[in-house]
């Protein structure tokens, strides 16, 4: 009930008053960055060392829910509904849109040139750095630390069971209830921006196809429709429908990603995202960790602090879900879907999407990728499906893969956040009532409705990602300090 009494009462506030709402929002969210982007960018990095870590450890020998548990799902599905859980749409959204933005503008304290080779090397090396093993790591470290905590001490089903090895029994019970409530709101904020981007790239696809125009009524009926099919996938299971649309969801990227590769200009799209890689290994600290601050550069906290505190919020109940799914698993094989196999489809996804716009806007006179970039971020991949062949069938196909991205992620995360609101058995996860299903449903779509009518809808949406992100990043942190702690019991 707190947070979605929390949320119902922001709702109320925006009717009331949406330019007072709007204000704060704003306010908050520069504060937000001024502040802590630092820390996003550290607890990032530290993630992945704990990770790390924790693979060469003794603890990663550790199987969840003890030697004799069995797997949930083969390995196949638990690839699909991993992938389609933690990428959501981003992925799609950004592959082409990203490297326009970066190349047509480099931070000025770098002194990069716009449209300059050095400029492309600089997207692609950010673009690894925002969406690979960074990221991944903090939905990993979580994963691990929650199966372990609920499955292996027999703690409650419980975001704070990720910190039971720092925690006393007897300060759990508040604790976990309070940790709880913080983050099914964070994790309700970062659904409801990375729904809002897909609205937007689903209304820009439409747009392509039959001229609707974008405003908040079109972004409202495309809400209702994607969050309907999400709630029903949800009350069908992790089995079935999450299962299902997960599997459809890998065949397509699988078949955009051949298509792009066969025909954006295949050794280029190889030939520079290995250069891509290089200077991502290359600048790996220095980019991870710059903050822009003494040349009061605001590059980073637009882009670089903006996803780490997008992915947090994302993370805790994330990895709820993602950790009942690797129940029957050891510790290293988590970290090897969660964090290796993910991230490398990852790279895949921009190097042969990134690659080919980059191709086709260094090398192709007539391209239209910055007039179509001029125009919104979402406008972008469909103009790069407008310069290949059969873009008549490739913009259907995208906005399938658009659609079931965000199907698959918010349906995982619906049922994560249920069960979360449920009373659990001991050591036991009871599928949450279809009701409150339909009610978390509910009130993400209108949470993400409101938000991007702030702005430009994009605006509002970085402002939701970052504002969950924040209390997520402190919960974060409590699991690294959980986690060292761990580590050094097992032996």
């Amino acid at each position: 009930m707190p947070p979605a009494i929390l949320f119902i009462g922001c709702i109320i506030w925006n009717l009331c008053d949406g330019a007072g709402f709007s204000a704060l929002a704003t306010a908050f969210y520069d504060w937000i960055l001024n502040y802590f982007g630092w820390a996003f960018l550290l607890t990032a990095v530290v993630s992945l060392g704990i990770c790390i870590w924790i693979y060469f450890s003794p603890l990663g020998r550790v199987r969840i829910g003890g030697p004799a548990a069995k797997p949930k799902l083969t390995n196949w599905n638990w690839f699909t509904v991993t992938l389609g859980t933690t990428i959501a749409a981003g992925i799609v959204f950004w592959g082409a849109a990203e490297p326009v933005q970066h190349i047509l503008y480099p931070p000025e304290s770098t002194g990069i040139a716009a449209m300059t080779a050095e400029s492309a090397r600089f997207a692609m090396a950010a673009i690894y750095r925002h969406w690979t093993v960074l990221p991944y790591a903090m939905y990993t470290l979580l994963a691990v630390m929650f199966a372990y905590g609920c499955y292996n001490m027999k703690a409650s089903f419980s975001i704070g069971s990720m910190m039971t090895p720092l925690i006393r029994e007897k300060g759990r019970v508040r604790m976990n209830g309070l940790i709880d409530v913080v983050c099914v709101f964070s994790l309700v904020t970062g659904l409801s921006a990375s729904l809002g981007i897909g609205t937007l790239s689903i209304n820009s696809g439409l747009s392509r196809l039959f001229g609707l125009s974008s405003n908040p009524a079109v972004w409202l009926v495309i809400i209702v429709f994607v969050g309907g099919i999400s709630i029903i996938s949800a009350i069908s299971g992790i089995k079935k429908g999450i299962t299902f649309l997960s599997n459809i969801n890998v065949g397509i990227y699988i078949f955009i990603l051949l298509f792009i590769l066969c025909f954006g200009g295949t050794l280029f799209i190889v030939s520079f995202g290995i250069e891509g890689i290089g200077e991502f290994l290359d600048t790996f600290f220095s980019g991870a960790l710059f903050t822009g601050v003494l040349e009061r550069d605001p590059w980073t906290k637009n882009w670089t602090m903006y996803y780490f505190g997008n992915w947090m919020a994302w993370t805790p109940i994330t990895a709820v879900f993602l950790g009942q799914i690797s129940y029957g698993r050891t510790i290293r094989e988590i970290i090897k879907m969660n964090l290796l196999l993910t991230a490398l489809f990852s790279v895949l996804w921009f190097m042969i999407i990134s690659g080919a716009t980059v191709n086709i806007l260094f090398n192709t006179p007539v391209c239209g990728l910055v007039e179509a970039y001029q125009l919104g971020y979402e406008n972008v991949i469909y103009q790069l499906f407008k310069n290949l062949p059969m873009a008549e069938l490739m913009v259907p196909v995208y906005l399938a893969a658009v659609l079931i991205s965000f199907v698959t992620a918010a349906d995982s995360s619906t049922v994560a956040i249920t069960n979360l609101c449920c009373r659990q058995p001991e050591n036991e996860t009871v599928d949450s009532p279809a009701y409150l299903k339909i009610v978390w449903g509910v009130i993400i779509g209108v949470v993400t409705w409101i938000m991007m009518g702030i702005g430009d809808g994009l605006t509002g949406i970085k402002m939701l990602s970052n504002i969950g992100g924040l209390a997520a990043m402190f919960l974060i942190i409590g699991v690294i300090a959980s986690a060292v702690v761990l580590i050094k019991k097992t032996k």
